[in-house]
Protein backbone atom coordinates (compact mmCIF):
# COMPACT_ATOMS: atom_id res chain seq x y z
CA UNK A 1 0.00 0.00 0.00
CA UNK A 2 1.49 3.42 -0.66
CA UNK A 3 2.73 5.64 2.01
CA UNK A 4 2.40 9.26 2.19
CA UNK A 5 4.04 11.79 4.80
CA UNK A 6 2.10 12.57 8.05
CA UNK A 7 1.69 16.34 8.00
CA UNK A 8 0.93 18.08 11.37
CA UNK A 9 -0.79 20.86 12.88
CA UNK A 10 2.55 22.78 12.76
CA UNK A 11 3.29 22.27 9.09
CA UNK A 12 -0.31 23.59 8.19
CA UNK A 13 0.41 27.04 10.34
CA UNK A 14 4.01 27.17 9.09
CA UNK A 15 3.12 26.43 5.73
CA UNK A 16 0.27 29.70 6.00
CA UNK A 17 3.22 31.41 7.62
CA UNK A 18 5.21 31.17 4.80
CA UNK A 19 2.57 31.66 1.98
CA UNK A 20 1.91 35.02 3.06
CA UNK A 21 5.28 35.49 2.54
CA UNK A 22 5.50 34.14 -0.86
CA UNK A 23 2.83 36.60 -1.86
CA UNK A 24 4.94 39.42 -1.21
CA UNK A 25 7.54 37.75 -3.04
CA UNK A 26 5.69 37.35 -6.39
CA UNK A 27 4.98 40.78 -5.91
CA UNK A 28 8.52 41.64 -6.03
CA UNK A 29 9.23 38.91 -8.57
CA UNK A 30 6.49 40.24 -11.38
CA UNK A 31 7.69 43.45 -10.93
CA UNK A 32 11.13 42.16 -13.07
CA UNK A 33 9.08 40.50 -16.34
CA UNK A 34 10.48 42.67 -19.12
CA UNK A 35 7.76 43.47 -22.07
CA UNK A 36 9.48 40.49 -24.01
CA UNK A 37 9.00 38.22 -21.70
CA UNK A 38 5.25 38.84 -21.72
CA UNK A 39 5.46 39.08 -25.37
CA UNK A 40 7.55 35.77 -26.10
CA UNK A 41 5.83 33.68 -23.66
CA UNK A 42 2.53 34.93 -24.68
CA UNK A 43 2.67 33.86 -28.18
CA UNK A 44 4.29 30.03 -26.95
CA UNK A 45 0.62 29.74 -24.82
CA UNK A 46 -0.85 30.61 -27.66
CA UNK A 47 -2.90 33.90 -26.02
CA UNK A 48 -0.61 36.60 -28.36
CA UNK A 49 -2.47 38.17 -31.03
CA UNK A 50 -1.05 40.96 -33.42
CA UNK A 51 1.31 42.04 -30.35
CA UNK A 52 -1.88 41.75 -28.53
CA UNK A 53 -2.35 39.65 -25.14
CA UNK A 54 -5.97 38.11 -25.69
CA UNK A 55 -6.91 36.55 -22.00
CA UNK A 56 -9.79 34.89 -22.35
CA UNK A 57 -10.42 35.31 -18.55
CA UNK A 58 -8.59 38.09 -16.53
CA UNK A 59 -7.16 34.69 -14.78
CA UNK A 60 -5.21 33.92 -17.75
CA UNK A 61 -2.30 37.05 -16.73
CA UNK A 62 -1.58 34.86 -13.48
CA UNK A 63 -0.70 31.63 -15.91
CA UNK A 64 1.15 34.36 -17.96
CA UNK A 65 3.01 35.54 -15.43
CA UNK A 66 4.01 32.30 -13.88
CA UNK A 67 5.17 31.30 -17.29
CA UNK A 68 7.37 34.51 -17.45
CA UNK A 69 9.19 33.80 -14.53
CA UNK A 70 10.24 30.30 -14.50
CA UNK A 71 9.95 29.37 -18.17
CA UNK A 72 11.28 32.38 -20.15
CA UNK A 73 15.16 31.79 -20.33
CA UNK A 74 17.95 34.39 -20.61
CA UNK A 75 21.65 34.00 -20.68
CA UNK A 76 20.84 30.70 -19.24
CA UNK A 77 18.47 31.48 -16.67
CA UNK A 78 14.85 31.76 -15.84
CA UNK A 79 13.90 35.31 -13.98
CA UNK A 80 13.32 33.40 -10.40
CA UNK A 81 17.30 32.40 -10.75
CA UNK A 82 17.85 35.79 -11.72
CA UNK A 83 16.21 37.53 -9.00
CA UNK A 84 18.10 34.99 -6.62
CA UNK A 85 21.42 36.01 -7.79
CA UNK A 86 20.64 39.79 -7.77
CA UNK A 87 18.99 39.92 -4.29
CA UNK A 88 21.00 37.61 -2.31
CA UNK A 89 18.37 36.12 0.94
CA UNK A 90 20.55 36.30 4.65
CA UNK A 91 20.98 32.15 4.57
CA UNK A 92 18.64 30.91 7.47
CA UNK A 93 15.83 33.32 7.19
CA UNK A 94 12.21 32.36 5.66
CA UNK A 95 13.16 34.43 2.74
CA UNK A 96 16.11 32.06 1.81
CA UNK A 97 14.34 29.55 1.81
CA UNK A 98 11.50 30.02 0.04
CA UNK A 99 13.73 31.47 -2.90
CA UNK A 100 15.65 28.44 -2.78
CA UNK A 101 12.74 26.01 -3.00
CA UNK A 102 11.70 28.53 -5.93
CA UNK A 103 14.74 27.52 -7.98
CA UNK A 104 13.33 23.98 -7.42
CA UNK A 105 9.89 24.40 -9.37
CA UNK A 106 9.08 21.54 -10.86
CA UNK A 107 5.53 21.61 -13.46
CA UNK A 108 3.27 18.48 -13.05
CA UNK A 109 0.49 16.78 -14.45
CA UNK A 110 -1.36 15.67 -11.54
CA UNK A 111 -3.76 12.65 -10.45
CA UNK A 112 -5.25 12.94 -7.10
CA UNK A 113 -4.84 9.62 -5.41
CA UNK A 114 -5.97 10.33 -1.69
CA UNK A 115 -7.69 13.13 0.34
CA UNK A 116 -6.96 13.68 3.77
CA UNK A 117 -8.83 16.11 6.81
CA UNK A 118 -7.44 19.65 6.64
CA UNK A 119 -4.71 20.80 4.31
CA UNK A 120 -3.62 18.23 2.17
CA UNK A 121 -4.27 16.23 -0.82
CA UNK A 122 -1.77 13.55 -1.98
CA UNK A 123 -1.12 12.83 -5.91
CA UNK A 124 0.60 11.05 -8.23
CA UNK A 125 2.75 12.85 -11.15
CA UNK A 126 1.65 10.83 -14.20
CA UNK A 127 4.73 12.15 -15.94
CA UNK A 128 7.47 11.19 -13.29
CA UNK A 129 5.60 8.95 -11.54
CA UNK A 130 6.36 10.77 -7.88
CA UNK A 131 3.98 10.73 -5.13
CA UNK A 132 3.55 14.17 -3.53
CA UNK A 133 1.63 15.53 -0.27
CA UNK A 134 0.33 19.17 -1.80
CA UNK A 135 -0.72 21.56 0.63
CA UNK A 136 -2.98 23.88 -0.51
CA UNK A 137 -6.18 24.74 1.58
CA UNK A 138 -8.45 25.97 -0.72
CA UNK A 139 -7.70 23.12 -3.46
CA UNK A 140 -8.08 20.46 -0.58
CA UNK A 141 -11.97 21.98 -0.08
CA UNK A 142 -12.58 21.59 -3.87
CA UNK A 143 -11.34 17.94 -4.72
CA UNK A 144 -14.37 15.62 -3.82
CA UNK A 145 -12.78 12.15 -1.75
CA UNK A 146 -13.40 10.09 -4.34
CA UNK A 147 -12.58 11.69 -7.74
CA UNK A 148 -9.73 11.32 -9.58
CA UNK A 149 -8.74 15.10 -10.59
CA UNK A 150 -6.06 15.95 -12.98
CA UNK A 151 -4.57 18.58 -12.22
CA UNK A 152 -1.58 20.97 -14.54
CA UNK A 153 0.57 23.33 -11.92
CA UNK A 154 3.98 24.47 -10.92
CA UNK A 155 5.12 23.11 -7.75
CA UNK A 156 7.50 24.03 -5.48
CA UNK A 157 9.15 21.54 -2.17
CA UNK A 158 9.13 22.54 1.34
CA UNK A 159 10.48 19.94 3.55
CA UNK A 160 8.14 17.20 3.36
CA UNK A 161 5.18 18.70 1.21
CA UNK A 162 5.14 20.70 -2.13
CA UNK A 163 2.89 23.89 -2.79
CA UNK A 164 2.05 25.42 -6.00
CA UNK A 165 3.56 28.31 -7.54
CA UNK A 166 -0.29 30.07 -8.43
CA UNK A 167 -2.58 29.54 -10.97
CA UNK A 168 -3.16 25.50 -11.64
CA UNK A 169 -5.27 24.59 -14.72
CA UNK A 170 -7.68 21.43 -13.61
CA UNK A 171 -7.79 19.19 -17.03
CA UNK A 172 -10.95 18.61 -18.22
CA UNK A 173 -11.34 14.44 -17.33
CA UNK A 174 -9.23 12.02 -17.91
CA UNK A 175 -9.84 11.35 -21.82
CA UNK A 176 -8.17 14.94 -22.10
CA UNK A 177 -5.44 13.86 -20.01
CA UNK A 178 -4.67 10.75 -21.89
CA UNK A 179 -4.36 13.14 -25.24
CA UNK A 180 -2.61 15.60 -23.34
CA UNK A 181 0.19 12.99 -22.81
CA UNK A 182 -0.32 11.63 -26.74
CA UNK A 183 0.35 14.92 -27.01
CA UNK A 184 3.73 15.53 -25.04
CA UNK A 185 4.87 12.28 -26.40
CA UNK A 186 4.25 12.79 -30.06
CA UNK A 187 6.90 15.84 -29.72
CA UNK A 188 9.31 13.63 -27.56
CA UNK A 189 9.40 15.84 -24.93
CA UNK A 190 10.01 13.37 -21.94
CA UNK A 191 12.80 12.17 -23.98
CA UNK A 192 14.53 15.73 -23.59
CA UNK A 193 15.25 15.86 -19.15
CA UNK A 194 17.70 18.98 -19.50
CA UNK A 195 16.45 22.75 -17.89
CA UNK A 196 15.33 23.56 -21.72
CA UNK A 197 13.19 20.55 -22.47
CA UNK A 198 11.58 20.78 -19.12
CA UNK A 199 10.38 24.39 -19.40
CA UNK A 200 9.21 23.32 -23.26
CA UNK A 201 7.29 20.62 -21.22
CA UNK A 202 5.53 22.52 -18.91
CA UNK A 203 5.01 25.48 -22.09
CA UNK A 204 3.45 22.69 -23.98
CA UNK A 205 1.36 21.37 -20.76
CA UNK A 206 -0.07 24.71 -20.20
CA UNK A 207 -0.69 25.44 -23.70
CA UNK A 208 -2.68 22.48 -24.44
CA UNK A 209 -4.54 23.33 -21.06
CA UNK A 210 -5.90 26.12 -22.00
CA UNK A 211 -6.35 25.30 -25.55
CA UNK A 212 -9.07 22.83 -24.46
CA UNK A 213 -10.31 25.69 -22.38
CA UNK A 214 -9.10 25.41 -18.78
CA UNK A 215 -9.13 28.84 -18.27
CA UNK A 216 -12.20 28.76 -17.52
CA UNK A 217 -11.60 26.83 -13.99
CA UNK A 218 -8.56 28.48 -12.78
CA UNK A 219 -7.77 27.37 -9.15
CA UNK A 220 -5.52 29.33 -6.71
CA UNK A 221 -4.25 28.72 -3.41
CA UNK A 222 -4.89 31.82 -1.87
CA UNK A 223 -8.16 32.44 -4.15
CA UNK A 224 -8.85 34.76 -7.11
CA UNK A 225 -8.11 37.41 -5.83
CA UNK A 226 -4.26 36.23 -5.16
CA UNK A 227 -4.09 35.26 -8.67
CA UNK A 228 -5.04 38.94 -9.71
CA UNK A 229 -2.74 40.82 -7.68
CA UNK A 230 -0.05 39.69 -9.60
CA UNK A 231 -1.13 41.12 -12.39
CA UNK A 232 1.35 44.23 -13.14
CA UNK A 233 1.16 43.45 -16.85
CA UNK A 234 3.75 46.06 -19.22
CA UNK A 235 2.07 44.57 -22.33
CA UNK A 236 -1.26 46.04 -24.04
CA UNK A 237 -3.66 43.50 -22.50
CA UNK A 238 -7.49 42.35 -23.32
CA UNK A 239 -10.14 40.30 -22.53
CA UNK A 240 -12.62 38.34 -25.02
CA UNK A 241 -15.36 39.79 -23.34
CA UNK A 242 -13.83 43.66 -23.16
CA UNK A 243 -12.51 43.96 -26.63
CA UNK A 244 -13.16 47.44 -28.21
CA UNK A 245 -11.05 49.93 -29.47
CA UNK A 246 -8.93 51.85 -27.19
CA UNK A 247 -8.73 55.45 -27.65
CA UNK A 248 -5.57 57.64 -27.51
CA UNK A 249 -6.90 59.53 -24.34
CA UNK A 250 -8.05 56.17 -22.31
CA UNK A 251 -6.41 55.56 -19.12
CA UNK A 252 -3.40 53.08 -20.75
CA UNK A 253 -4.52 48.86 -20.16
CA UNK A 254 -0.97 48.73 -19.30
CA UNK A 255 -2.14 49.63 -15.54
CA UNK A 256 0.24 52.64 -15.56
CA UNK A 257 -1.96 55.54 -14.62
CA UNK A 258 -1.23 57.54 -17.95
CA UNK A 259 -3.43 58.03 -20.50
CA UNK A 260 -2.78 55.51 -23.66
CA UNK A 261 -1.08 58.32 -26.03
CA UNK A 262 1.89 58.69 -23.46
CA UNK A 263 2.42 55.34 -22.27
CA UNK A 264 2.14 51.92 -24.48
CA UNK A 265 0.37 53.81 -27.66
CA UNK A 266 3.68 53.76 -29.88
CA UNK A 267 5.27 51.06 -28.23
Amino acid sequence: MERFPTITEMDVQRYQQLRRLSRRLNRLLTKTIPREAFQEMGDALGIMRKDTLIFDTPDVSSVLMDSCLYDWIRDGKNLVEEYVEAHPATPGTDEHLLLQAYCRAKYRLLMTRAISPGAVTYWRDVISRESIALMDINLRRSVAPDSKSLLATRTIPLGGYWITTGAALPVADRKAGAMLLARIRRVNLLADTSSAGEHKLATTIIRACLDSGAAEYIRYEGGEKEGKELVESRSITETKSQRRRIDRNDPCPCGSGKRYRRCCMHK
